[in-house]
């Protein structure tokens, strides 16, 4: 029985891969804000890659790879954008949880668009999923559930990364 349902797992898993937005082709534009209300839009981050986490307050795989995610972040000082797709997550719930993660830049909800409607854009169907965009907005890779930050490191050399700016 539980043979069953790790297939089944698998196979729901590479379903979502194969749907969601897909290497190459241009993310899906949003318009979220920061903690201090200043809105983001996908143009907000152009010619510079990027890295986009949708995640969850509770989910245990984003609570094991944050720290090496963010220390990854604050090396590569490129912008690392978490989303959370739990609509319970509310403002004051991120706004906690990222306070032992200051090199990520948190996106909620803003007028006329909400983490959910951008995570059903980006067609993803758990947390976490990770993206990582070249600097004109194109997808380079995505990850359904853990990522490895070597694979990051990868995709950011892709996406044009040239190293730490001060």
């Amino acid at each position: 029985m539980r043979w069953k349902f790790v297939g089944a797992v698998l196979v729901a898993l590479t379903l979502g891969v194969a749907l969601a937005a897909k290497p190459g082709e241009k993310a899906p534009d949003f318009r979220l804000a920061d903690a201090g209300g200043t809105p983001y839009t996908l143009a907000s981050f152009k010619g510079k890659p990027v890295v986009i986490t949708f995640w969850a307050s509770w989910c245990t795989v984003c609570k094991a790879e944050f720290p090496k995610l963010h220390r990854l972040a604050q090396e590569y000082r490129v912008p690392f954008v978490v989303i959370s797709r739990e609509p319970r997550d509310t403002l004051q719930v991120v706004l906690s949880y990222m306070k032992a993660y200051p090199a990520f830049l948190p996106l909620v909800a803003a007028p006329g668009d909400t983490p959910a409607a951008v995570a059903n854009r980006f067609k993803v169907l758990g947390q976490p999923w990770t993206f990582v965009l070249d600097g004109e907005g194109r997808i380079v890779n995505l990850y359904a559930g853990r990522v490895e930050v070597e694979a990051i490191r990868d995709d950011l050399a892709l996406a044009g990364y040239r190293g730490a700016t001060p």
